[in-house]
């Protein structure tokens, strides 16, 4: 490409104004053919926005599912875990007469 901003007047011919002219309607159109470019963009970062939010609110949603089956699993732990206290309260309590039945029956016999 030649450069015409320093070109003289009077030294510029026929063929260099075509050249001119050729090289100024080029970048015109491959102007245009940026912003016709940029508007495809434009249309393809939307369309894909869209369809982020779209995964996005699906993984909200498996999430809430999770959320869900974690509370159910939560409350059932606790459900064990009380039953567990019961149990453990139960076996000291088997332990303690086991060893102390002979007192207990001492005691038992006396105030008899």
């Amino acid at each position: 490409m030649q450069d015409f901003t320093n070109a003289n007047a009077n030294d510029f011919t026929q063929k260099d104004l075509m050249l001119h002219l050729l090289q100024v309607s080029q970048h015109t159109v491959t102007r245009e053919e940026v912003k016709e470019d940029i508007s495809k963009l434009d249309k393809k970062i939307d369309r894909l926005e869209e369809s982020m939010l779209k995964r996005f609110e699906q993984v909200d949603k498996k999430f809430e599912q999770v959320d869900k089956r974690f509370d159910k699993l939560e409350y059932k732990i606790e459900k064990v875990d009380a039953k567990f206290d019961k149990l453990t309260w139960l076996i000291i309590a088997t332990l303690m007469s086991v060893f102390f039945k002979d007192y207990i029956f001492s005691i038992l016999h006396i105030s008899q």
